[in-house]
C-alpha cells in the first residue's frame, strides 16, 4: 500500500552476487533531540545474521557533482564502467516500475555532494551517513542510486532515495550490514559529523522482514534553518545491500511561529513539514526495487 510501511515476506535462495551536504548551522543537537525525529518503522534493532570484521577504512574519492549538487550516484571503485557499477545501474528500480511514482537521477545539495564517503567523527558512526550517500563506502566494490517520488503533491510524503551498494561477497555485505546494527545502537552515534554534514537524532526501528536480514533507524541531517528528517531501511539481498530512505523537511523555527505548512519537502526544495509528519518508506518502493535485485 502506497504510503504505508514496508512489510513483505522473507525470501528464499538469493544469490552471491547483484540478484544486489559550508553552511550555518542554527539547530542545536537538542533541538534535534526534542523533535525525536520519530520515525514510521516502529520499535526495535532489525537484528540479523552477523558476521565478522569490520567495513570502516579509509575515505574513497567525493563523487562528482555539478553546480546545482546533483550527481549520479552510479560510480564504483572500477568507475561508472565498472562490470559491478553497470550490474547495480540494471538492477535499479525504473521509469513505470512502480504507479504513481516517477524516477529519477539523484539530487543533493552541495553540502552533502562534498561530504559524501567523508569519514565520521565518531568514526564508527560513518556507516549511517554512508547509507544515505552517493558514494561508494569502504569495503563496498560500487554503487548506484536513484531518487523515487511520488507524483501527486497531494500525496503524503516526500521523496525516496533508493541505493545498491555491491560487495566481493555475502559475508562482505553481512559484516557491512553488521557495522550498520553496532553504529545504530552506539548511543555515541546518536549525534555525529561526517565531512561538513551534522548528524542527530539517531535511533533504532524495527526492521521489517524481507530479503536475508534488515536493519532500520532514523535519522536527522541538519541544513541551514532546517532538519532533512530520514527514515532508513537496509536490506542485504546476497552480497549487495539496498538502501531505502525516505525524507521530507522540517522546520523548527517556522512551526514554533506557527507557519506550519502540510507539504512535505522533498529534494532540494524545502517545506515545512509539521512535527508529526514523519517520512515513511513506500512498501510499494520496497517491493518494486527488491524485485529487481531478487
Amino acid at each position: 500500500m502506497p504510503g504505508s510501511l514496508w512489510s513483505a515476506q522473507p525470501r528464499q535462495g538469493k544469490r552471491g552476487n547483484v540478484k544486489t551536504t559550508v553552511s550555518r548551522v542554527v539547530v542545536s543537537v537538542s533541538v534535534a533531540a526534542a523533535l525525536g525525529l520519530t520515525a514510521a518503522c516502529g520499535g526495535g534493532d532489525g537484528a540479523g545474521r552477523d558476521g565478522g570484521g569490520s567495513s570502516t577504512s579509509q575515505a574513497k574519492p567525493k563523487p562528482k557533482s555539478d553546480p546545482k549538487g546533483s550527481v549520479e550516484g552510479e560510480g564504483g571503485e572500477g568507475g561508472s564502467g565498472s562490470a559491478a557499477a553497470k550490474e547495480l545501474r540494471a538492477s535499479l528500480v525504473a521509469k513505470g516500475d512502480v504507479e504513481g511514482y516517477s524516477v529519477g537521477r539523484r539530487e543533493r545539495s552541495k553540502l552533502a555532494a562534498v561530504s559524501d564517503g567523508a569519514p565520521a567523527n565518531p568514526t564508527a558512526c560513518r556507516p549511517l551517513s554512508d547509507m544515505l550517500a552517493a558514494a561508494t563506502p569502504p569495503k563496498a566494490t560500487a554503487h548506484a542510486g536513484r531518487t523515487v517520488t511520488q507524483e501527486s503533491r497531494r500525496a503524503e510524503g516526500g521523496a525516496t532515495d533508493v541505493e545498491l551498494f555491491a560487495y566481493d561477497s555475502a559475508d562482505g555485505a553481512r559484516d557491512a550490514l553488521r557495522d550498520l546494527r553496532s553504529a545504530v545502537k552506539s548511543k555515541k552515534c546518536a549525534a555525529f559529523r561526517a565531512g561538513g554534514m551534522r548528524y542527530t537524532g539517531v535511533a533504532p526501528r524495527s526492521a521489517p522482514d524481507g530479503g536475508e536480514e534488515a536493519v532500520a533507524y532514523k535519522i536527522g541531517s541538519h541544513e541551514e534553518s532546517y532538519v532533512r528528517r530520514h527514515s532508513v531501511v537496509v536490506v542485504r539481498d546476497g552480497s549487495t545491500l539496498v538502501s531505502f530512505a525516505a525524507k521530507n523537511f522540517y522546520d523548527p523555527q517556522g512551526v514554533a511561529a506557527g507557519e506550519e505548512s502540510r507539504a512535505a519537502g522533498g529534494g532540494d526544495v524545502p517545506g515545512s513539514a509539521g512535527a508529526d509528519e514523519e517520512p515513511v518508506v513506500p512498501s510499494t518502493v520496497v517491493d518494486a526495487q527488491l524485485r529487481r535485485v531478487g
